[in-house]
């Protein structure tokens, strides 16, 4: 039985985890993707897609584990899962917040399309940011239910934020989550997507104690392709 703990704006819960196995045969489902934040297996993810799951897994590289509930954002739509994955890879975060008032090109993808993307070393790019309020992160994709806490790279890898949900066209629309499990029928349509900024994420993250690094140094090389990083950072996220 795990331990709650509020801090401020985030819920703590203090729990174990375990690994449960190699997955044989076809790969489960998921319902949401999430990214690696740290060394220690620490998963953040789309706070909509994982709160009210009985139980959690994470899908790895063929490997499941059971995943518990770190902490939970009581203001953004993010979440951290605990978990005894040993990343390859943890994100870094910008350090710098995106410019407002241009467009640059960031990849973005769920779990499960990015274990069938064949091409992804040649990858640069499947989404451009749309200029918008100060501190928001919006863009123009394609992404299909399941994207749901799939990190936002730029071009030199860091992370820009994650995805939580399609915005409807036009003022005064609804928003559509994009957990596997909130579907929509327009998944695959390049649409305005939300996302999570990295600045708001850090402030969750530092609140709750998790540890994260951040740079402004490109991870990869201009040649490279961010959706080989992502892929690499990526995990699928089970709600059981």
């Amino acid at each position: 039985m795990g331990m709650w703990r509020k801090a401020g704006h985030v819920a703590c819960l203090l729990a174990s985890v375990s690994l449960v196995g190699n997955v044989q045969g076809a790969s489960p489902a998921v319902q949401a993707s999430g990214v690696f934040i740290n060394m220690r297996g620490d998963v953040l993810t789309a706070r909509h897609a994982v709160q009210d799951c009985p139980s959690l897994y994470v899908l790895k590289n063929g490997q499941v584990g059971v995943a518990r509930l770190l902490a939970l954002s009581n203001e953004a739509d993010v979440a951290v899962l605990q978990t005894q994955m040993k990343p390859l890879l943890a994100a870094t975060f910008s350090e710098t917040a995106l410019a407002d008032g241009h467009s640059i090109a960031v990849f973005s993808e769920a779990y499960a399309e990015l274990q069938r993307m064949q091409d992804r070393a040649r990858v640069l790019g499947n989404a451009l940011t749309v200029p918008g309020e100060p501190g928001s992160l919006q863009m123009v994709s394609g992404v299909r239910p399941g994207t749901s806490g799939s990190g936002v790279l730029d071009g030199g890898g860091l992370l820009l934020g994650i995805v939580v949900e399609r915005v409807a066209a036009g003022t005064g629309g609804s928003a559509t989550e994009l957990s596997a499990s909130h579907g929509s029928a327009r998944a695959g349509m390049a649409t305005v997507v939300r996302a999570v900024p990295a600045a708001a994420i850090k402030q969750f993250l530092a609140q709750a104690a998790i540890p994260y690094t951040e740079s402004n140094a490109a991870q990869i090389g201009s040649y490279q392709s961010p959706a080989s990083r992502a892929s690499t950072l990526a995990v699928g996220i089970i709600c059981g």
